[in-house]
């Protein structure tokens, strides 16, 4: 441990001391967290018939083009991912692993 640091905690002004230990550890949320409404509209967005079948890859570029923004290409990922909707996105099959067959001589 740093000695600085261990001055620091010892300021009588500070009399919090080591806030990386356990139940001291200040919590803190981002300032621009989504809400759970913007979570939801952006949740709608994402499902709704016009983008159900492609990945955030491709909505985010296509709202961009309406003049819309809904949340970044990052966020969407984490929002699908929570809601536990990240996966194949599209209306074929999932495509599956082929290997070459084996010939006999």
């Amino acid at each position: 441990m740093d000695a600085r640091t261990v001055q620091r905690w010892r300021r009588p002004e500070n009399q919090e001391g080591d806030l990386r230990v356990g139940d001291k550890r200040r919590i803190t949320v981002p300032p621009n967290k989504f809400s759970e409404a913007e979570r939801q509209a952006a949740l709608e967005v994402v499902n709704s018939d016009e983008f159900k079948d492609l990945p955030p890859s491709q909505i985010v570029p296509r709202l961009a083009d309406q003049g819309l923004y809904v949340a970044s290409e990052s966020t969407l990922y984490r929002l699908l991912r929570e809601a536990g909707q990240l996966t194949h996105r599209r209306l074929e099959r999932v495509a599956q692993k082929r290997s070459k067959p084996v010939t006999g001589n």
